[in-house]
């Protein structure tokens, strides 16, 4: 079996897809790296599991190294799957300019929502804000 990441909701259990995107949409996929081989990811779960896929578009295996025993994919790996599909088309709107072009007209309040998110996600960013209001004061 192999997972397409643009259509893999239809090639996994449903009630898995649906849990990996509650677990997307709440940002637990902490970290997510592409490498040569694919992609590895850390999740947070009941624990931090990592996950490891092997491909780009088609993945043809994977792991994650939670104890899920009901099936080949967990919630886990449908999350980093989820993470994966946004990280390419984030990448290709970069290439683009559409993001610089979505930034420039954001209203403040994206912005702002935007940036507590990251703060709350990055360690840097938090370190960037701190220097950067402080020097403001």
């Amino acid at each position: 079996m192999s997972i397409h990441i643009d259509k893999f909701e239809e090639e996994i259990h449903f009630l898995i897809a649906e849990r990996g995107k509650e677990y997307f949409d709440a940002h637990q996929v902490l970290m997510l790296q592409q490498t040569t081989e694919g992609w590895t990811a850390v999740i947070e779960g009941s624990e931090t599991y990592q996950v490891l896929l092997e491909g780009h578009d088609v993945i043809s295996q994977w792991h994650c190294t939670c104890p899920f025993e009901h099936g080949p994919v967990c919630k886990h790996i449908a999350a980093v799957l989820y993470a994966v599909r946004d990280e390419i088309h984030i990448n290709r709107a970069n290439a683009s300019g559409e993001i610089d072009q979505w930034i420039e007209g954001a209203s403040p309040e994206v912005l702002r929502r935007i940036l507590k998110i990251e703060v709350r996600k990055h360690e840097g960013v938090r370190a960037d804000v701190y220097h950067e209001m402080k020097s403001e004061q």
